[in-house]
């Protein structure tokens, strides 16, 4: 069986060796030897340099090392399980196909695993530092499980930027249904969060996606998932979003240098779009996502979209 399993912990471990006021240099030589899994992972959690340096502070090198005594002793034997499982499971895996690899690393205990999309495939990345907070650790197999049972969801419905005709539209149109399903019986902030963590998630070409709240004329940042931004509070006619929210219109711009009113989030962003959410007549919000390709949102991607919201509104 190919190497599809593979423990990166020693070099989250290094941080041991690093004096505590120094876990930032720490970070920046970690995140170097996995730069796309990282820089996911700051993204899906909201982090720039600011709030990463509080994270890091926040961490207790007592527990850190904890975790190290732990998994020196106990991870052979639970990465043994793990390889005996993935090995029954080969066929299921369809691990001829070489599409993904599971990566144990440790992080900030923010979440348990993490699909990361790359241009060799997918890595499934599971933080080590959460299994222990959370003491799944004892039973890493389940985690693991767990892990590539998501991995298999999302590769039967994740979208990506190369797609087009049919194949989109019927990953789209499960990425809708399984919103549906998700926002069930939950308040209108918490499907806002609900809506920005799945598409970013299934949609590898979204590459920031937040809701704006209106207040008077003024746009007021709600949930998103990306970087952080500056742009907390846009006024109506300001930017791309100001201008959706002025002209209560779908505004899609497949090339944001070409636009003289674009308020750059982010050197990386390349296309844009923005949908208002409506009560009534009313704008309410709106739905704003980046992407880092030009021409990325379609007819397809808009029809999702503004579907989306009038559900997160009608339901």
């Amino acid at each position: 069986m190919r190497s599809i399993f593979r423990d990166f912990t020693h070099d989250f471990f290094g941080i041991l060796n690093y004096p505590k006021e120094k876990w930032n240099d720490f970070w920046v030589f970690y995140r170097e030897r996995h730069p796309r899994v990282l820089e996911e992972y700051m993204f899906k959690n909201n982090l720039d340099v600011t709030l990463l340096a509080q994270a890091l502070d926040g961490l207790e090198r007592r527990e850190v090392d904890r975790l190290s005594q732990y998994w020196e002793i106990n991870g052979p034997i639970e990465k043994t399980r793990v390889l005996k499982e993935l090995g029954r499971m080969s066929s299921q895996l369809h691990l001829e196909r070489e599409d993904f690899v599971i990566h144990i690393l440790g992080a900030l205990g923010r979440q348990q695993h993490l699909i990361i999309p790359t241009s060799k495939g997918n890595v499934v990345m599971i933080d080590l530092l959460y299994c222990w907070k959370e003491k799944t650790i004892r039973d890493f197999l389940s985690v693991v499980l767990n892990a590539l049972d998501d991995f298999i969801e999302y590769s039967s419905i994740n979208v990506r930027h190369y797609m087009h005709g049919s194949e989109k539209a019927e990953r789209l149109e499960r990425i809708f249904e399984c919103i549906e399903k998700k926002i069930v019986g939950h308040s209108l902030e918490e499907k806002l969060t609900i809506v920005v963590k799945l598409l970013h998630k299934y949609v590898d070409y979204y590459n920031w996606t937040g809701f704006y709240h209106v207040e008077k004329d003024s746009l007021v940042l709600g949930p998103y998932v990306g970087e952080p931004t500056e742009h907390v509070k846009i006024d109506f006619g300001s930017g791309i979003c100001g201008q959706a929210a002025e002209t209560k219109r779908v505004c899609l711009v497949p090339d944001v240098s070409k636009e003289s009113n674009y308020l750059s989030c982010s050197a990386r962003t390349k296309s844009e779009i923005v949908l208002p959410l409506f009560a009534g007549e009313t704008v309410i919000g709106e739905l704003d996502i980046d992407s880092h390709f030009q021409n990325s949102f379609d007819d397809l991607d808009r029809e999702f979209l503004e579907k989306t919201c009038r559900l997160l509104i009608e339901s």
